[in-house]
């Protein structure tokens, strides 16, 4: 097979929503193929490399959450958590698939974020050309997986991408025929996204007030109650199922708590006051990781916005952009992560802007005069200037991304990465000290950890004594918290657990740093230091910045003078 300069040519000016499949060559099929295909390689070179780094506590939670599953025990029986149980469902599927550890998690995560990838390339092949949607695809690999995104990490809101991207394109498959029924997969994909995180809802809300506002403005409306009400519809029947579920199951009441008044409490403990901190502490590592790409994404907005060509479907690439930075917002506690979800809609901006600009290149340097035989001759070497800038707009932005990340993602080794990430959370040290617990415990032992890592649990394949596997929402200034730190105690009083891992990490303590934040956790200190006669010191880990860290198991040796607020600390229960 050939490939010249023609086919990057054609495959480079196809026009925007002309479906090309039909007219093209085989080589040109053939051509897009290769380079979606070496893209996914790309995202699969950066994630096999790293697919042993650590988890962390969000990935522990959801680890063990699904690791339960797997058991037969459903969210919020015997671990609490807020978030509606989409991923814990979605890890346990990857899990019975790859295997129940960091690595094969992480491989899990690399087939969420291809299918997203493919997804990527779809609607933007729907929505701009064919070129627009490999630049779409390449951007969105690079931005999924930047590390200061936690882009790296398996996320629920990777999930609410994959099924946020398949709810768009039902939409426009919606144009092409059967439009009732692809609208109510499309709510149904939503839906799914919703239960992934709640935070997902904004984007079937952008969704319904762009149809209903295109559907004003024509006054002409088939069929549009009847669209309407099937989407709702299909929003709601994967929660409707959720809860019937846990109804069934004797659930109906902590699935409730958690997901509904525990999770209002949180998402209003800041006030709007420190929202531009926040957004700022959140946002700020994510920008400078990737400033091109949202500048260019911004003027893409605009684009979309001012140009007449561009308006109709190809708005839902903003939309998807704005309801994914919609998302970020509730609660005011933009999560580095929080901003994954407008990692798709963002790529699509950028590649409306790009062929915006070649367009207008296009039309700038149109030759008006006749063609010398000379031009005839070599016009089969010349890419035009509007496929020229089209290059060089997109090995910018690329090589951009690549020159300010490739050492994350091709050289530190995990555990260094994990480091250089979260600092001195325990994420690495969890692993041995996680085979200890696992070691030395039968399958009915609990453990407990005051602190909030999940991941423990996860890795040493044993029940926390509490359904609290964090200590978060015993620290926050809500009125919740004396409740929940009395039930905590109680727990794990009543469990006895084999082992206790306490962290003296104060990112492990509190959400919020707050004065009243420290009056909560000291009310957990004082029952610990009364309760703690109960076990022996066997073990503790120093965690230096700058060294490995110091693993000490023999009790004899272990001064507690020594304990820093880094360490963990490892207390048997005595016989």
């Amino acid at each position: 097979m050939r490939f010249n300069s023609s086919t990057l040519q054609r495959l480079l000016l196809s026009c925007p929503n002309v479906k090309n499949s039909t007219h093209a060559t085989s080589s040109r099929r053939w051509f897009l193929v290769l380079l979606l295909l070496l893209i996914l390689a790309f995202n699969f070179a950066i994630r096999w490399r790293l697919r042993d780094m650590p988890l962390e506590r969000d990935e522990g939670e959801y680890a063990y959450a699904g690791q339960l599953i797997l058991q037969g025990i459903l969210p919020y029986k015997i671990a609490f958590n807020m978030k509606f149980p989409g991923t814990y469902f979605m890890y346990a599927l990857l899990m019975a698939i790859f295997g129940q550890s960091a690595a094969a998690i992480h491989i899990g995560i690399l087939l969420v974020t291809s299918l997203t990838a493919l997804l990527v390339f779809f609607i933007g092949r729907e929505l701009l050309s064919d070129a627009g949607a490999l630049i779409a695809t390449a951007i969105y690999v690079c931005l999924a997986t930047l590390p200061k995104a936690a882009g790296l990490a398996g996320h629920a809101t990777h999930f609410v991408s994959l099924f946020a991207c398949a709810g768009i394109a039902a939409l426009l498959m919606a144009r092409k025929s059967r439009p009732i029924l692809w609208w109510f997969l499309s709510g149904t994909a939503f839906g799914l996204a919703i239960l992934m995180k709640q935070h997902a809802v904004f984007f079937p809300l952008f969704i319904l007030v762009w149809f209903l506002w295109n559907r004003f403005r024509k006054k002409s409306s088939p069929n549009t109650g009847i669209i309407v009400l099937l989407f709702c519809v299909g929003c709601v029947i994967p929660f409707l199922l959720t809860a019937i579920g846990f109804a069934c199951a004797g659930l109906w009441k902590p699935f409730v708590f958690w997901t509904f008044q525990y999770a209002s409490q949180y998402v209003s403990m800041l006030p709007l006051g420190a929202a531009p901190g926040q957004f700022a502490a959140g946002f700020d590592p994510v920008f400078e990781s990737a400033i091109w790409p949202w500048l260019f994404g911004i003027v893409g907005l605009l684009c979309i916005w001012k140009k007449a060509a561009w308006k109709g479907p190809v708005e839902l690439a903003a939309l998807m952009f704005l309801a994914g930075m919609a998302a970020a917002c509730p609660g005011f506690y933009f999560r580095n992560h929080y901003f994954l979800m407008a990692m798709p809609g963002l790529a699509l901006l950028n590649a409306a802007f790009i062929l915006t600009l070649a367009k207008a290149f296009k039309n700038h340097f149109n030759p008006s005069r006749p063609s010398s035989s000379s031009d005839k001759r070599h016009s089969a070497f010349r890419i035009p200037h509007s496929a020229f800038i089209m290059l060089c707009l997109t090995t910018f932005i690329i090589g951009d991304l690549v020159l300010n990340n490739a050492g994350t993602w091709f050289n530190t080794a995990p555990l260094q990465l994990s480091r250089q990430l979260y600092g001195n959370n325990p994420f690495p040290e969890a692993v041995p000290v996680a085979k200890y617990l696992e070691d030395h415990t039968a399958t009915a032992d609990t453990i407990a950890v005051l602190g909030s890592e999940p991941e423990f649990f996860f890795l040493a394949h044993r029940h926390s004594a509490s359904g609290y596997i964090y200590l978060y929402s015993l620290t926050e200034p809500q009125p919740l918290a004396p409740q929940m730190q009395k039930e905590f105690m109680s727990q794990v009083e009543t469990n006895r657990p084999k082992f206790v891992v306490s962290v003296n990490n104060p990112v492990s303590w509190y959400s919020l740093v707050m004065p009243i934040s420290f009056q909560y956790a000291s009310a957990i200190q004082d029952w610990w230091a009364n309760y703690s006669t109960n076990y022996n010191l066997i073990g503790a880990v120093k965690i230096p910045a700058d060294k490995p860290s110091q693993f000490s198991w023999n009790e004899s040796s272990l001064n507690p003078a020594d304990i820093t607020n880094d360490d963990l600390l490892i207390y048997r229960h005595k016989p």
